[in-house]
Parts: C-alpha cells; structure tokens; sequence
C-alpha cells in the first residue's frame, strides 16, 4: 500500500463511521492494507477526532439550513444547534457517514424531532413553523449527495429532488425573519408546493412547482421518451425539450444523454418559476 492509499483509509475512518466501528472492532477482517494502517494510528483518538469532526461537519449546515430556527430561538428556546449534543446524537455519531443522504436523513429526523416535540406554544406564537421545520429540513437533506443511479435510457427524476406541499407562503416572508422585527412577518396563509433541486455542482435550488410541473416530474421514470410524455400531458415538444433542459440545469433530472446538456436554456421554461430562495 503507497502513502496515498493509506491517507485515503485514514480519510474514511474519519468521515464513515460505521467503517471505523469495524476497523475498531477487527480491523483484521478489512483486509491487510486496512489493518496496516490500522496498527499504525492511535485508533482511540482517531475515533474521538472522527467524533469531532463529525459535529463540526454537521453544525456547519444546521448553521446554513436552518438559520431561520436559529433567528427565531430568542422566540422559541430551541436552538437547532444543541441536538448535536444531546444522547441520541452522540448514539447515532457511529452510524453517520459524511455527506451521505440516509446520514443525513437520520439527522433531519432528531432535528425536527427536538422542534416540533411538545411544541404547542411555539405554534401558538409562530403558525407557520412545522412549515418552517419542514422547510429547513428538506433544504439540509438536499445538500447530501445522491446515491449512485442506475442509468436509464430517458430523462428521470433525480433521487435528491423533493417536492414539499406547505399551507404556508414561506417563501413570501423567509429574508425578513433573519432581519430584526418588533412584530413576527406572517407569510399568507395558501397552499404552497416548492422544488427541491440539487446540481451536479451541490447547489441546492428551490424553486415554486405548479401542477404541470408535478406531473412532468411524476412521469419523468426514465422508461418514457420525451415527445411521448409531451403527448400524454398535452404539452408542445419543443416547450418541454427546454423544461427538460433547465430541469437538468438545476439537478432535478437526469437527462442520461437523450439530449444534449451542452445546449442547457439560461432562460426558465414555461412550467416553473425559476426563482432561488435562501
């Protein structure tokens, strides 16, 4: 084993942790390289190093997606942030791989757990905040990075798009709840669908999603040519080539080269509305 791949073991000790419980408890049966390297780091402080940066990693994007639970903690008392020190975090840390999306989900639930649990007068004070809860926890989800697909002849929906139905308007009131305020914005109170999107780059973009669009991501399976959905859903195939084109832009498909992603449109199509929200 050369020194790069021994630094590239040591890199998924540190950020896989269900990998380093194994090394720990028989590092033999990874195999001779893993074990080589294993015998040559203090595995006890590579552990509680990996503990560490495993809350560093994880605070950072509480920090990032859920700065509105953050701004309105004086209102409320429930700092995001402390799940990371509560008992179920700390049982959960040796089942977190870093940037993976079931590891991410595992931490969306106790974040949403520890805001939502017993919360009755903060929705007295704040009616729109199981929205808010929800809103923030897809915006972390989403920066977690999709499981390999498999390939599939038509464009498909990508496994890191979300669609999230709220009763609020959020998006109409977010930047004013990270400004300070005498009396709580309220967004208007009507149904609200938002597309969540992850580009091949990790931007994360949420845009507004009509209905046509929802049926136009429902049918996207990855088994139906284009100009056959077009038909199915009465929609021009040149309109829909350019829907698909800045679907893909965003990360919400996978176009799988039936058409060319060199050409992506600049200009949103028809069937979204493609405005970025914090």
């Amino acid at each position: 084993m050369n020194s790069r791949q021994a630094q590239d073991v040591i890199l998924r000790l540190l950020a896989d942790g269900p990998f380093r419980a194994s090394v720990m408890a028989d590092a033999a049966a990874q195999g001779a390289d893993v074990a080589a390297v294993a015998r040559g780091v203090d595995m006890a402080a590579l552990d509680r190093f990996g503990r560490f940066l495993c809350r560093h990693y994880y605070r950072e994007r509480i920090v990032h997606y859920f700065k509105y639970a953050r701004a309105l903690a004086p209102m409320t008392d429930r700092p995001p942030e402390v799940v990371l020190k509560s008992a179920e975090f700390k049982a959960l840390m040796p089942r977190l791989i870093l940037g993976e999306r079931t590891s991410a989900q595992a931490v969306a639930d106790l974040l949403k757990a520890h805001l939502t649990r017993e919360a009755e007068a903060i929705r007295a004070a704040i009616p729109f905040w199981d929205d808010l809860v929800a809103y923030q926890a897809v915006f972390f989800l989403s920066d977690a990075r999709p499981a390999a697909s498999e390939a599939r002849r038509y464009p498909t929906r990508a496994e890191s798009t979300t669609l999230l139905e709220l009763e609020w308007d959020l998006p109409a009131v977010l930047p004013a709840l990270l400004r300070p305020f005498s009396r709580l914005p309220m967004p208007p109170r009507q149904r609200t669908r938002l597309l969540f999107a992850r580009s091949p780059e990790g931007e994360v973009t949420v845009v507004r999603c009509n209905d046509a669009l929802r049926d136009l991501l429902e049918g996207l399976t990855g088994d139906v040519e284009p100009a056959s959905l077009a038909a199915r859903l009465g929609l021009d195939a040149a309109s829909l080539e350019k829907t698909l084109r800045q679907l893909e832009r965003l990360g919400a498909i996978i176009a799988q080269g039936s058409f060319s992603s060199s050409h992506v449109g600049s200009e949103p199509a028809d069937a979204t509305t493609a405005r970025k929200y914090p």
